[in-house]
């Protein structure tokens, strides 16, 4: 076997590198120089960016950061890792697209070693994905503790009343106080199981299916009780990835919600946003100083509401890893709004 020239066996070893940064497709693999300027770009980091190498090649690493401020381990202004010393840096922040768009992505950069070896390897993954999720099971956790507050609060005082009930009855055999403890426990029992559905509901969508929107809306619609003058309008929303039987509950609550504050003849709307959906009715709206309040748990303006069915609203999009809000409508009743939702077409 013939032996290979040192220059020839420096080609095929570039070559065989550069065959390799193109084979992996789960990571972006390109390469930096010594001031953190962009010199390899291979097809992996073009799908995950969108710039060709020809556009990218010459820029700043920076340049594909949304927010450089954001970022922690290196100098941007230099591009090299702040401490030469360590092996590698890992800088974790939101990394723009050349359509703008952008995504949660963890850039790993590391010097290159060898005899004369100068520059750095860079390594970057797309972890959009597992963002979300993070950041749903953050707000799983803060339903949680939600709900621990709400037990020790709201169970406290019916507890104390039974406790004084039974010392009372103890004390002078009236059973008018028996009738009482039998009130509270039931009123106990309806707050248990409102703080069971919104647990359930709570619980974080790890198997979304592809979902109608118009079905799920008039779905909900018939299950609610309303007025024959009451009346719903749908305009067009794409169909979205989710849970189905649990969007019906969220419009079901917010449908009821509309119902009950509302006036006799209510309409409501829904309708699509950029990146999500509203329903907006034109009732009397909700006051400015409660809109902060209105998704806590037990919190209501009726005095026979239960106080849980924003609540649940606000339970089942957190679950989807979606995002609500409130505001007032165009006619001056109370517009819901589900955002940072992906439509599927």
């Amino acid at each position: 076997m013939g032996k290979v020239a040192p220059s020839d066996a420096g080609s095929l070893g570039v070559e065989a590198a550069r065959r390799l940064l193109e084979s992996i497709a789960s990571h972006a693999v390109f390469m930096l120089d010594s001031d953190g300027t962009i010199t390899e770009w291979p097809s992996p980091a073009a799908t995950l960016y969108g710039y060709d190498a020809a556009t990218i090649c010459g820029e700043h690493v920076s340049a594909l950061f949304a927010d450089r401020d954001e970022t922690a381990g290196a100098d941007w202004d230099t591009g090299v890792p702040r401490d030469p010393d360590e092996e590698t840096v890992e800088v974790e922040c939101w990394h723009e697209q050349a359509d703008g768009s952008v995504f949660w992505g963890t850039l790993t950069i590391s010097p290159l070693s060898g005899p004369g070896a100068t520059g750095f390897a860079a390594i970057s993954q797309d972890e959009t994905t597992t963002k979300e999720y993070e950041r749903m099971l953050e707000r799983q956790n803060d339903r949680l503790k939600e709900f621990t507050d709400i037990l020790a609060h709201d169970l406290r005082n019916p507890i104390e009343i039974i406790d004084g009930r039974l010392r009372l009855y103890a004390e002078t055999g009236d059973e008018t106080h028996i009738e009482t403890i039998n009130e509270t426990t039931e009123r106990m029992a309806r707050l248990v199981d409102d703080l069971l559905r919104v647990a359930r509901q709570g619980e974080v969508v790890t198997d979304p299916a592809p979902t109608d929107i118009e079905t799920v809306v008039e779905t909900a619609w018939q299950v609610v009780e309303t007025t024959p003058t009451a009346t719903l309008e749908y305009h067009e929303i794409p169909p979205v990835s989710a849970d189905a039987d649990r969007l019906v509950e969220l419009f079901e609550n917010l449908f009821r919600n509309s119902v009950d504050h509302g006036h006799s003849d209510v309409t409501i709307h829904v309708g699509p946003l950029q990146t999500g959906f509203y329903v907006e009715d034109d009732g009397p709206g909700i006051p400015a100083a409660h809109r902060d309040q209105v998704f806590e748990h037990g919190f209501t303006t009726s005095s026979d509401g239960s106080g849980y069915g924003l609540s649940v609203v606000r339970t089942i999009v957190n679950a989807h890893g979606w995002d609500i809000g409130v505001t007032g409508g165009d006619s001056g009743g109370a517009r819901f709004e589900i955002t940072g939702i992906d439509f599927l077409e």
